[in-house]
């Protein structure tokens, strides 16, 4: 979280030194869309799978938990990802180059994450199973890491077009670039469970942090005092973001069947500048 905030005041100083030069914050009367800097706010709905793959003769391995468990499975039917929805919110600053080419940095925070792997069991009788990043011996539900997500793109826009209206003007554009998310709180947590029993609730063991690839197009809708750009995004992972060299994925029944997993990301965003 310190990371976050030392983040945000060095983008408001960068900004604060081009201050002669100008730069543009929306629904203030410094708004200037032609502003070499623009500052903003963007809204983010994201709909995350995982892209699985399994190891060879995975249906002979078994989920077994002793007693009454509910976390027993027994022979397992079927491994897929589970598609989850999220929420991040994000502050985009875009680097002007040209009229028509930007270079653009949006920090995030990603603070809801239902992503899942679901495993069904052979025995019809038991509830397939959801399992996450973060699970308790007495529920089933479990919950997910948030994390700090940083994307850098590059933005090209077409020429100003004039919406039907003859008031509103707008340019079409596509972006792409990298993305780094970090899980946070990730080491603090696997290292606190390590000094406990061995007798824990086992669940998907994560890298701290991965590498993404990305692609987007959206739209620039000029008002007068904002901009407003819908975006849609495609992301995903560059390698596996599961890690098998964890201690905590050492006999871990969830973690055995699975051979990598991708994540992958479509980003809805509503940005406002």
């Amino acid at each position: 979280m310190k990371k976050l905030f030392v983040l945000i005041i060095f983008i408001f100083a960068l900004t604060s030194s081009y201050g002669q030069r100008g730069f543009s914050l929306p629904f203030s009367s410094v708004y200037n869309e032609d502003a070499p800097i623009l500052l903003g706010l963007q809204y983010n709905y994201v709909n995350q799978n995982y892209m699985l793959g399994l190891k060879k003769e995975w249906e002979r391995q078994t989920i077994d938990y002793p007693g009454d468990n509910i976390n027993d499975l027994g022979e397992l039917q079927a491994i897929k990802s589970k598609t989850g929805s999220g929420f991040a919110v994000s502050i985009p600053v875009d680097f002007r180059a040209t009229d028509n080419l930007y270079f653009t940095f949006s920090p995030s925070f990603l603070f809801i994450n239902h992503l899942g792997i679901e495993y069904t069991s052979m025995d019809q009788t038991k509830k397939p199973l959801l399992r996450k990043t973060r699970h308790i011996q007495t529920s089933s539900s479990g919950s997910n890491f948030n994390s700090f997500e940083f994307p850098f793109n590059i933005k090209f826009r077409s020429d100003e077009k004039i919406l039907k209206n003859k008031f509103n003007r707008y340019r079409g554009y596509v972006t792409g670039g990298a993305r780094y998310s970090r899980w946070i709180g990730i080491n603090e947590e696997y290292n606190a469970l390590l000094k406990e029993s061995s007798d824990i609730a086992q669940s998907i063991i994560l890298k701290p942090g991965y590498l993404s690839w990305e692609f987007g197009i959206g739209v620039d809708i000029f008002f007068p005092y904002f901009k407003m750009s819908p975006e849609i995004k495609f992301n995903q992972s560059f390698k596996s973001v599961l890690d098998h060299q964890h201690p905590l994925a050492a006999d871990n029944q969830f973690m055995n069947p699975l051979e990598k997993g991708l994540i992958r990301n479509i980003y809805l965003s509503i940005i406002f500048q």
